[in-house]
């Protein structure tokens, strides 16, 4: 996405710890609420980001991102918004899965997952598409107004988000993983090609415990 007004930032924060994210499952698009962790995570973490003076703050529609960029909204005066195209990558029949149940019953699928990064035939979303819809919803945003955007996500969103602004080939380049939960990344627009430049990735506020998983 080349700038049409160079100087905005953007900041993607990941969501709070759900008991998906410590149970190792696969969440993608399953609407999984915070659990008491990720409630405490998004308390501590809101004010935090809430320096950076955002513009806007544009949640996934997913109550687990939106509980968490409520965090942040308390501590600003900007309007938070929703909008679906950030939400998580859709995995198909894998979601909602642990790591015995994938290996048991969709060794293949996962096998193949684990190897490309893709897996179509298991319905799991493109890596290509999850950074393209993502991306449109930061240009509608950027093209209308340089500011500080906030946007409260998911972890293979953000990386997909990011991948995609620099203009990296997902299949090709594997440099980033998703943020720790209510962590945050930093990119900031330029003047030249890709137009965006990593700033921070992954930073987060001491003593905060931290989740994995995916979404």
């Amino acid at each position: 996405m080349s700038p049409q007004r160079p100087g905005s930032r953007l900041v993607f924060v990941r969501h709070g710890q759900t008991d998906y994210n410590i149970g190792g499952r696969v969440q993608g698009q399953i609407d999984i609420a915070l659990n008491d962790v990720g409630r405490k995570q998004a308390e501590v973490m809101g004010p935090y980001v809430a320096q950076f003076e955002p513009t806007l703050i544009v949640s996934s529609d997913l109550s687990r991102a939106w509980d968490t960029a409520s965090e942040i909204a308390r501590h600003t005066s900007c309007d938070l918004v929703s909008d679906e195209r950030i939400r998580e990558r859709a995995f198909g029949q894998l979601e909602g899965l642990s790591f015995d149940e994938l290996t048991r019953d969709f060794a293949e699928e996962y096998r193949v997952w684990k190897k490309t990064g893709e897996c179509p035939q298991a319905g799991v979303e493109s890596r290509a598409a999850v950074g393209e819809r993502f991306v449109a919803a930061i240009a509608e945003r950027v093209s209308h107004e340089t500011g500080t955007y906030v946007f409260v996500s998911h972890g293979s969103a953000i990386v997909q988000a990011i991948t995609h602004l620099l203009g990296l080939e997902p299949s090709a380049w594997n440099g980033f993983r998703g943020p720790n939960n209510c962590h945050w990344s930093v990119v900031d627009q330029a003047n030249r090609p890709p137009y965006w430049r990593v700033i921070a990735h992954n930073l987060g506020v001491g003593g905060i415990d931290e989740g994995a998983s995916r979404g």
